[in-house]
């Protein structure tokens, strides 16, 4: 059963001013909540190494920590997400973040740098506080629960959606700013695209700006400019007659075609089938892009 959609002032945090209701609602015991909410060592901490090299710093919360963390990420999950943002929402995806730039001549794509270590707990007060009206205690509360040494920890289950949330005055300043130049944003997780038939220079520099001012820097090196020619957003080509695979994609479907040809091992062979399936299926997901 798919929960349906509601605005925030319908959410059950909207207004909460009760620690005992806070707990019913996270399904939890008064003294637990209690406990949860002063957890020194809640977090086992390891690095994960990125794709293109390096490595990111998780701080995963140990089971009864996470287990509250998901529940509060899934009522958050079920106010109504604005158009422009693809990730982190249910039943949008990085393919709906590209499609949703088809018909732009020029295209802006901005990285913000580090971007759950710059959420800072006073955001996320200032979110229950001001934003869902919360009372201060339930709204400290919740604070400490979801964020580990002042930060939104990576590795949280509610860290993506509350990294949205927590700014919520930033993200709408920038959608602001965006459309009164007369383009379209989309926002998936710390990727923000910007494009229209042009994408002026000083609409770039206040969005530059507006995240400087909210306490996020924006990664130079991975800024990228496109004007009549394809861009890749978040894995996706877009070109001016729609969405596709990009290249690398296309070869890796080529040469597990050819492994497959020259395999005699089961396993192996059973293997390289499963990958190709994958593959073909998130060939398949791209293009369907072009139908919404």
């Amino acid at each position: 059963m798919v929960n349906r959609k509601y605005g925030l002032r319908d959410s059950p945090f909207f207004r909460l001013r009760s620690k005992a209701k806070l707990a019913k609602l996270l399904q939890v015991s008064p003294a637990k909540l209690k406990k949860l909410s002063h957890l020194e060592a809640g977090y086992i901490r390891f690095q994960k190494p990125k794709k293109k090299g390096g490595s990111r710093d998780i701080s995963a919360p140990i089971p009864p920590l996470k287990s509250v963390q998901a529940r509060i990420a899934d009522l958050l999950g079920r106010i109504a997400p604005p158009d422009y943002l693809f990730a982190p929402v249910a039943g949008r995806s990085y393919v709906d973040n590209a499609a949703h730039h088809i018909g732009s001549r020029s295209v802006r794509l901005l990285d913000i740098e580090d971007f759950f270590p710059s959420c800072t707990i006073n955001k996320v007060i200032w979110f229950f506080r001001r934003r869902m009206e919360c009372s201060p205690d339930v709204a400290v509360i919740l604070a400490k629960i979801v964020t580990h040494e002042g930060v939104l920890p990576q590795g949280s289950p509610c860290s993506p959606i509350l990294a949205y949330f927590a700014y919520l005055d930033m993200w709408e300043e920038l959608e602001k700013c965006v459309k009164v130049a007369g383009c379209k944003l989309s926002v998936y997780a710390d990727d923000l695209t910007v494009s229209g038939d042009t994408v002026p220079e000083s609409m770039i520099w206040e969005v530059k700006k507006t995240l400087h001012r909210h306490g996020h820097r924006y990664a130079a090196h991975k800024e990228k400019a496109r004007r009549e020619r394809p861009a890749e957003i978040t894995g996706v080509i877009l070109t001016p007659s729609g969405v596709t695979v990009p290249n690398r994609q296309r070869q890796g479907i080529h040469l597990v075609l050819g492994e497959l040809r020259k395999v005699k091992n089961p396993e192996q062979a059973k293997r390289l089938e499963a990958q190709l399936r994958g593959r073909k299926a998130q060939f398949k997901q791209v293009q369907a892009g072009n139908k919404r």
